[in-house]
């Protein structure tokens, strides 16, 4: 696991300690099952246990830990039905907002767009899934910024930790990883022709994929999904 070593600048101590512990869930280099200790993390973080306890209960409310008194906290499994509803939220705000997106574009936020397809490619290349989840992040990030849309962008930041962990999952397959490049490479090319219609029915498909990828998910990592109540009672 990277270093947890918080960053010492704007942030404050609480703040930066809940970021880099939610990172490193939502990044699988806490797994889900996981059991994570307040004293550990503290000491790695060099920081107090306040703080990390603060997070901890901070991260609870987004389902992303389970705190259990008398025996402690445990990184969440993926919650399925969570994850669609995440999906859901992202799908609706994106497609929302490409026409002005489309209207806003300039040749030089097209160029930028363009470098952070090749940057995903060589992550591709070098095998770095986690690199390239951050150019994917940044790449759709642009959308919404270049629309003046910040805020739906900052929406679904913070609403998607069970989504991006399935999608940090897809990206270990090569061939998931090389179908997401070149869908944006298409997404390019429609936007260079401002097909409104065709870029919505292509981010739509490129947000729905994991809908078919799931099944396939569980099977590969079966320790990292919860389990549907239905299927506890059987």
């Amino acid at each position: 696991m990277p270093s947890l070593t918080p960053k010492t600048q704007d942030n404050s101590i609480r703040e930066n300690v809940y970021r880099v512990i939610r990172e490193n869930i939502t990044s699988l280099q806490l797994a889900p099952g996981t059991t994570v200790s307040t004293q550990e993390l503290a000491a790695k973080l060099q920081v107090s246990r306040t703080p990390v306890r603060e997070a901890f209960i901070r991260l609870q409310k987004e389902d992303l830990v389970e705190i259990t008194p008398q025996k402690g906290t445990m990184v969440s499994r993926i919650d399925l039905a969570r994850a669609e509803k995440e999906r859901f939220i992202r799908e609706s705000l994106e497609t929302a907002i490409l026409p002005l997106f489309l209207q806003n574009c300039t040749e030089l936020d097209l160029r930028e767009l363009e470098l952070l397809i090749e940057q995903q490619k060589a992550c591709f290349t070098g095998l770095k899934p986690l690199e390239f989840i951050a150019l994917d992040n940044r790449f759709h990030q642009r959308f919404f910024e270049i629309a003046g849309q910040d805020l739906s962008w900052d929406v679904v930041a913070a609403t998607n930790p069970h989504y991006n962990r399935l999608r940090v999952l897809t990206v270990q397959n090569a061939a998931t990883f090389d179908g997401a490049v070149r869908q944006h490479e298409v997404m390019m090319d429609q936007i260079r022709r401002r097909d409104i219609d065709a870029l919505r029915r292509e981010l739509t498909d490129h947000v729905r994929k994991i809908i078919a990828e799931k099944d396939g998910l569980v099977q590969l990592y079966p320790d990292y999904f919860a389990v549907p109540q239905r299927e506890m009672r059987l």
